[in-house]
């Protein structure tokens, strides 16, 4: 199957030179999604606006518009129900990130997950002999070295890097249904659960939001072969039904609507793939045709997709693939939650994000939207929406005895993932960039006083004790420290850690 699939990649290369040919120098607003649809300084992101990019011309729009319809075309739609089998979680290793990749794991173990791991290792000189063949069995974990299961006739092919690994991890990873993790996410609850549940079990695949409103080219569609409504299907941002950031105009003028509220398009926002969910059995297609996209991405659809906006990568290939073959899919609706500390000059840096468990996010959304499909309006919030919808529903005899009761509240999902992202749990790299001491010295929380009251737990001080645990007392080797002695790491480690300890009662509380 995989020579197959991979010859069929190889002869749809579009062969014609990369894309960087932009309009001007500018380069699109840094638009957040959740920023006001009605602030007049942030353009709207029309179909028009999102021309004035990146350009193509004629023999590169023709090129690509054929590649991409013969492996769409040509790529299987199933595969032999022996090849993949049961759940799965799986990361992409291989040097900093196998450290990364263990302390996760490890934080999966001690929440309660049992669910197998593979650590995808991308090459023969980041496979580490003792962490694979010893520490990570012993967490139900094993490695998967990518050129032994590719094989030459794949590797002859292809020179593969950076973004590419996530779509080949899925594909070699032996689980049917896959949980895949950035080394740097750590699970705050077992996620065992999301593969027995919706909204995986009715989509098999769920994607989680990014920060950024999507900036992709018109031109993909074209050559995606994506026909686009004018009609309006989206109105932005909005929180479980409740347009919190405003709406423009509702009626159907594509001159005033963002390209992507509109039917056929990707929805917004981007998407933030430190955690992503697919079914192998449901999504093989989209799989392999994501795959194409990452292999042709630097040079041609990674520009497409971004236009050189915000976080460029594989991140939206899963979506825009089930989008192209009309396969279901479920965006987390809870926009992201940004963790981090205020400096001393009450600047706030951001170090991780917390993203949302899907299944409450879901019974969430649900419940709203069979409350609000009651009336025929669009509310900008919780309380014009509960005026209406008092009139509008029958008052039940709940209503009747407790005034408190609304028809639909405000709540919120619990944080299920932390995307530990920027800086990386590195206990001597964070000690040697400065990023765990402030200019007067001082040793400081880099995700802040609230997170524990958002997670549920000190989440800061449990990854310096799992820190300690697997270097100082498990004494466990990893390429990474290998410059430093063992006393070196853990004086760094216990040093951090007897601040963390003190600083527990300080920690902001319900």
């Amino acid at each position: 199957l995989f020579t197959k699939v991979f010859q069929l990649l190889y002869d749809s290369n579009p062969k014609i030179p990369a894309l960087n040919n932009y309009k001007s120098e500018e380069r699109i607003y840094h638009a957040g999604y959740d920023s006001p649809l009605i602030d007049t300084k942030t353009p709207i992101l029309t179909e028009d606006y999102l021309s004035s990019f990146l350009q193509l011309n004629d023999n590169e729009l023709s090129a690509l518009t054929n590649s991409h319809r013969f492996i769409v075309d040509n790529l299987p739609n199933k595969i032999d129900s022996n090849l993949y089998k049961g759940n799965g979680i799986v990361f992409v290793g291989g040097g900093k990130f196998n450290w990364l990749a263990l302390l996760s794991i490890k934080s999966l173990r001690s929440v309660g997950s049992t669910l197998p791991i593979e650590v995808v290792i991308p090459t023969i000189e980041e496979y580490e002999i003792d962490l694979c063949a010893r520490i990570f069995p012993a967490l139900n974990a094993k490695c998967i070295l990518l050129p032994h299961v590719l094989g030459t006739n794949v590797t002859s092919k292809f020179q593969f890097f950076g973004y590419q690994y996530k779509a080949l991890a899925l594909l070699v990873s032996s689980f049917e249904n896959v949980l895949l993790l950035d080394s740097d996410n750590i699970p705050v609850h077992s996620p065992d659960y999301l593969f027995e549940t919706e909204p995986f079990l009715s989509n098999g695949l769920i994607c989680w939001p990014d920060f950024w409103k999507r900036a992709t080219s018109p031109l993909y569609y074209k050559i995606a072969g994506i026909d686009i409504s004018p009609k309006r299907v989206r109105y932005g941002y909005h929180n479980y039904g409740i347009y919190e950031a405003g709406m423009i105009n509702e009626a159907n003028e594509p001159d005033k609507i963002p390209l992507h509220d509109r039917l056929g398009t990707i929805p917004d926002p981007t998407t933030e793939s430190g955690q992503l969910m697919i079914s192998k059995k449901t999504h093989i297609k989209s799989l392999f045709l994501a795959l194409y996209y990452n292999l042709y991405g630097p040079k041609y659809y990674y520009p497409l997709f971004s236009q050189g906006s915000d976080g460029e990568g594989d991140k939206e290939t899963f979506l825009a693939a089930a989008v192209v073959l009309k396969k279901p899919y479920y965006q987390v609706n809870k926009f992201l939650n940004a963790f981090g500390y205020f400096n001393n000059q009450r600047e706030f840096i951001g170090t991780g994000m917390g993203q949302f468990d899907p299944l409450e996010d879901y019974n969430i959304l649900n419940s709203n939207l069979n409350i609000l499909k009651n009336s025929k309006k669009l509310f900008k919030n919780f309380e014009e929406a509960n005026n209406e919808l008092y009139k509008i529903i029958p008052v039940s005899n709940q209503f009747k005895e407790d005034t408190n009761v609304l028809p639909i509240e405000n709540k919120q999902p619990r944080i299920l993932f932390v995307h530990a992202n920027f800086p990386k749990l590195n206990p001597i790299e964070l000690k040697e960039t400065g990023k765990i001491i402030d200019e007067n010295g001082n040793r400081i929380r880099i995700y802040g006083p609230g997170m524990a009251k958002r997670i549920g737990y000190d989440f800061e001080l449990i990854q310096w004790k799992n820190m300690h645990f697997l270097v100082c007392e498990l004494k466990i080797e990893i390429e990474i420290f290998k410059n430093y002695k063992i006393s070196q790491v853990c004086n760094e480690i216990l040093q951090q850690l007897m601040f963390l300890e003190s600083t527990v009662d300080l920690l902001e509380k319900d």
